[in-house]
């Protein structure tokens, strides 16, 4: 989700809460079917509690099908020893079978499964919240944005990435390595989401209601903010309404239908994400942000100043909540046509740079 608190946590490398909620006596290489079962038993048990806690899914980027496919599409691209290299890493490491979950197992992939672990683990661990988002000006021009006031004391999706990529290669410690690849396969889908790398003064979105095919927003419990929003539809909502339109029945079929609207190239070079690499992508990010998630909504939104960068509620710069509510934006099937080939080549984009990340993390 991207959002600001009034302070950012600082980025902590190597922290003992990092990998804190892994057991390296837990070792399954080829875990048995029970522990699928159990899984599946956890991730219904968290589904009841965060609905009645009035969690919703559109509160994580890509929401789970879009992170799993971006990684299903890197992996077409990742030599098999290398896949090999990841899923025994995290298999040695295994996530702590307490932790809440908001996205079912896949028991064929866990790698995929992984990729929404960072969601998960920042429920209890706020240190990482704004690892997941780098919120550039809305106002600034993509090419020459410069992240420095969004990654205020280290603390955004572009210095997470390239800190946690540090740690995968060069710990000791096979549970901070294990939590490294977890979270660079969440961040790197993150940073891809338009409203992730882009803001205008309104929490990268989360502070403009819109009406989403006839659902009117509504003022979200013990909150400031509504939903639908701007962020929760690119989040997880338009990509649910491709799915349904296209009859994609999982993350699976979304990154096979991807890859069939345009092919992925034949090979990648393996690249480590280096802050300006990481920038570039955040730059593209922000400009289908400018351009499409900002720029093609029913009715036109100002640009807000670039002081507004950070805000501890949809309240502040000058109650953006209530101004963006007067507006009565209202998304249909025009501005769907316009945001579903952005989402596709976003989803599609991430899976081939995490690839390329990938492919630098294991040099076999």
């Amino acid at each position: 989700m991207s959002s600001s608190f009034s302070q950012g946590p600082t980025l902590i490398h190597g922290s003992s809460q990092v990998g804190r909620l892994n057991s390296p006596s837990h070792e399954f290489t080829n875990p048995p079917v029970f522990l699928y079962t159990l899984r599946m038993r956890r991730w219904l048990v968290s589904l009841a509690f965060l609905c009645v806690s009035g969690w919703s899914a559109d509160a994580v980027a890509w929401g789970c099908e879009g992170h799993r496919a971006v990684v299903m599409i890197a992996e077409r691209l990742v030599p098999a020893a290398k896949l090999a290299a990841a899923r025994a890493l995290l298999a040695a490491s295994p996530v702590d079978p307490n932790l809440r979950v908001g996205c079912p197992p896949v028991p064929d992939d866990p790698v995929a499964e992984a990729a929404t672990w960072a969601d998960d683990y920042r429920s209890d661990h706020l240190e990482t919240f704004n690892w997941h988002f780098t919120n550039l000006p809305r106002v600034w021009k993509s090419a020459t944005a410069n992240p420095a006031a969004a990654c205020a004391a280290g603390s955004c999706a572009i210095e997470a990435i390239v800190a946690q990529f540090q740690l995968l290669t060069h710990s000791a410690d096979t549970a901070v390595k294990a939590n490294a690849l977890r979270f660079i396969l969440h961040f790197v889908g993150d940073l891809h989401q338009p409203l992730h790398s882009t803001s205008n003064g309104d929490r990268g979105g989360n502070c403009v209601p819109v009406t989403f095919f006839g659902q009117a927003p509504q003022q979200n419990p013990n909150s400031d903010d509504y939903s639908p929003n701007l962020h929760g539809i690119w989040d997880s909502s338009m990509i649910r309404r491709m799915m349904t339109d296209q009859a994609l029945a999982d993350a699976q079929a979304l990154s096979d239908h991807i890859v069939a609207k345009k092919p992925l190239p034949a090979s990648v070079v393996a690249s480590a994400p280096t802050k300006a690499r990481v920038t570039s992508w955040a730059r593209q990010a922000h400009e289908v942000g400018r351009t499409v998630a900002y720029g093609k909504l029913p009715v036109a939104v100002g640009m807000e100043p670039a002081t507004a960068i950070i805000l501890s509620s949809c309240q502040d710069n000058h109650d953006i909540v209530h101004r963006m509510l007067a507006l009565n934006e209202s998304i249909g099937n025009a501005y769907l046509a316009a945001g579903e080939p952005a989402i596709a080549g976003q989803l599609r984009l991430a899976g081939v740079h995490l690839a390329s990340v990938l492919k630098a993390a294991f040099p076999l």
